[in-house]
């Protein structure tokens, strides 16, 4: 668990610099045998590949089918951040901030979407790092201020 935390640390402090940069407060990593493969942030608008999505396809590109890795991000993957990361081979994927606790708008459905993930046909393993979504809720909370919502 230390591991994790240190490890989503980067991820939150990644979207830090996204916000800096003028974007959706989002970052993520992957991590394979303690190595980081991929970092990223996230794009200006229209932001077709989140930065889930952009790190999956990043160190896949490099490294081949991810059997092993962990995706780490800021806020809970959407469903596309998910399945791109099944696709690519992972099964793990650590957050700090669960799709509640944020508003619905910003995926795509207000639903609540990890019932989908159980019917996938190799089980992912999400977890929840509860101790650091207040952090990561912050630099949320610092865009949607920024952005007047």
């Amino acid at each position: 668990m230390n591991q994790d935390i240190e490890f989503l640390k980067v991820a939150i402090e990644n979207s830090r610099r996204s916000l800096q940069e003028g974007n959706f407060p989002a970052g993520a990593i992957v991590v394979k045998n303690g190595k980081m493969l991929a970092s990223t942030v996230n794009s200006p608008p229209p932001c077709l590949l989140h930065p889930d999505s952009k790190a999956v396809t990043e160190a896949f590109n490099k490294y081949g089918v991810l059997t092993g890795a962990t995706l780490y991000i800021g806020l809970e993957s959407c469903l596309m951040c998910t399945g791109v990361a099944y696709w690519a081979g992972i099964r793990r994927i650590v957050y700090a901030i669960a799709k509640n606790k944020v508003s619905g708008d910003y995926y795509e459905t207000h639903e609540e979407t990890q019932t989908l993930y159980g019917s996938f046909n190799e089980k992912i393993e999400f977890v929840h790092v509860e101790k650091l979504e207040s952090e990561a809720l912050k630099v949320v909370k610092e865009w949607e201020k920024k952005m007047g919502i």
